[in-house]
């Protein structure tokens, strides 16, 4: 008998549950039907629909409907928040069947109202609002920009769940865009917002997303218990959506942790729930998932099954032809706001047209007029002559700072001629004291028997001395002919190349070895080589690739 205890408790409380909803829901259908004045009764219609939203997506719908008709022959601007009102709700609606363009559709409908208004709370829930269909639609960047666009707005009002709201959207946005820095800070202000409202349903709706992000960063330690937790009380206060959420969540976990059979379970959960709901947009990824896992497990025929069943769900939600409407309904709003803004700018023509003509017709005014021309003419002129003059200045500032900049060029241009002779002069000047020594020591000082050898020695060395000089002697004037293009190339590509570099730049350029560039340069082997260092890492110069095949392949 003991054993049919807890079985009789639990029912005990589940009808209690149940009848105190169903006395909430009884009470909401009364006031429907009692209702004589027409603004009471499409109030009541409104809290019977929002009160359905989270239990039957059908009947709220019929219900903001059914509003919508009351209001159809209605031109009394205090029926307009109703009706707008409604919109909103409508659009609540289509979104979470994912019919986006009849949303979007929807919320623009209500945005029009709430911009006549100045109504900046309302405009800022149709942002955000919007922003969810956006989101649904895998648009993040436009879904970021409406957010943020909603949370500015409900900064100036003060509203402190509608931040809460924002911030915690905002931060799947940016999860779900890879900036999960960003969501988590996102997160921890929606959290502060809820707390200090003690908003419960709000923080388990922060938890989910956290938990979300916790299995991003493979913390199922973390996720997981929070995602159970969420689930449990979501079932206790039976909201459809978001346990149809918390079943996918938990299912994403255990994929990634290969429990193919806990994915799969938690998967077809979030499915049933989703076609009993009609979550159109749940019903496609639940698929997506259970095909995903059945290849996993190597049942490839309920694998292939699933993801026919995906590709219509998701040919439903995501095609062109919604895409193309969204984009018409973006675009008509955008040509209506300045169609408005071009017909009050008439209206504004207009009037100053109508009083210029009522100044004409008054002579009393005639004189007064001609002065204050006179007077603006002279200062017109005046003003003219002025800016004539500042501007004929600057021309004269501007030709001698060109011209200056010429002569400062000309002048290091001589001073490198005067620095490159030197250098060439010592050169030769070290190369000739070089051969002096070894005549000396080498042919003079040897013996009868050596001398032949070290004459052909320096015989050699002599020729390859000629050779390099010959091939130096024209070697600047083809350096100066590449250096006029390519150095301003460098200059442009890489601003942060010292002249310095640049020239070993163009001496590469010219397959020049290092011993030549060394040279020309008159430096040693080891400041060539620390300067090709720094040329490849300013110009980010592939591993594996050569640095001169790199600079020739800029031209």
């Amino acid at each position: 008998m003991k054993k049919y205890i807890p079985l009789f408790l639990f029912l005990v409380s589940f009808f209690s549950f149940s009848q105190e909803k169903d006395t909430t829901l009884i009470r909401l259908q009364k006031d429907v039907n009692e209702s004589v004045i027409d603004t009471s009764k499409i109030k009541a219609m409104l809290h019977l629909g929002e009160y359905q939203l989270k239990r039957d997506f059908d009947k709220a719908e019929a219900y903001f409907l059914d509003g919508l008709n009351h209001l159809q022959n209605k031109q009394e601007n205090y029926y307009e928040p109703f009706r707008a009102a409604l919109y909103v709700q409508l659009g609540v609606v289509n979104r979470r069947k994912a019919n986006y363009p009849e949303a979007i559709a929807y919320y623009i409908k209500a945005l029009r109202f709430y911009e006549t208004q100045n109504n900046s709370s309302k405009i800022a829930d149709v942002y955000h609002n919007i922003a969810l269909v956006y989101r649904y639609q895998k648009e993040h960047q436009k879904a970021i920009a409406h957010y943020k666009k909603a949370i500015a707005l409900k900064e100036m009002v003060k509203d402190t769940h509608g931040l809460g709201a924002g911030y915690n959207m905002l931060g799947v946005s940016y999860r779900q865009n890879k900036q999960l820095d960003s969501a988590l800070i996102c997160y921890r202000k929606a959290e502060e917002f809820f707390t200090t409202m003690d908003s419960k349903e709000d923080l388990h709706g922060v938890y989910g997303n956290l938990a979300v992000l916790y299995g991003v960063q493979k913390k199922y330690d973390q996720s997981i218990p929070l995602k159970k937790t969420n689930l449990k009380y979501y079932k206790k206060i039976g909201k459809r959506l978001s346990i149809c959420v918390e079943y996918y969540n938990l299912s994403d976990d255990y994929k990634k942790m290969k429990d193919w059979q806990n994915s799969l379970k938690y998967a077809d959960s979030s499915l049933q729930v989703a076609l009993e709901e009609g979550f159109e947009e749940r019903v496609s990824v639940a698929y997506r998932r259970k095909s995903y896992v059945y290849s996993k497990i190597g049942n490839f025929e309920d694998a292939y099954e699933n993801y026919r069943k995906f590709n219509r769900a998701s040919d439903k939600i995501f095609n062109l032809e919604n895409e193309k409407k969204i984009q018409a309904l973006e675009l008509n709003y955008q040509f209506e706001k300045e169609k408005q803004a071009d017909s009050l700018q008439f209206v504004l023509e207009k009037k100053e047209v109508e009083l210029k003509a009522k100044a004409e017709a008054s002579k009393k005014y005639i004189y007064l007029v001609l002065l204050l021309v006179t007077m603006l003419g002279a200062g017109a002129v005046g003003w003219l002559l002025r800016r004539n003059h500042q501007q004929r200045t600057k021309m004269v500032q501007l030709q001698y700072e060109n011209e200056r900049k010429s002569l400062e060029q000309k002048i290091e241009t001589k001073e490198e001629d005067i620095k490159k002779l030197i250098a060439d002069n010592t050169m030769r000047l070290a190369f000739k004291e070089e051969l002096l020594h070894k005549i000396k020591k080498e042919v003079l000082d040897a013996e009868p028997g050596k001398m032949s050898k070290s004459i052909q020695s320096l015989t050699s060395q002599l020729k390859r001395q000629i050779t390099t000089e010959r091939k130096l002697s024209g070697l600047q004037d083809k350096i100066d002919q590449v250096n006029k293009q390519f150095d301003t190339q460098l200059q442009q590509l890489y601003p942060e190349l010292t002249k310095g570099e640049r020239e070993v730049c163009s001496l590469l350029r010219l397959d020049l070895s290092i011993k030549e560039i060394m040279t020309i340069r008159n430096v040693s082997v080891d400041s060539v080589k620390s300067m090709r260092r720094r040329i490849r890492k300013k110009m980010n110069v592939p591993e594996g690739k050569e640095l001169e095949q790199f600079i020739q392949e800029l031209a």
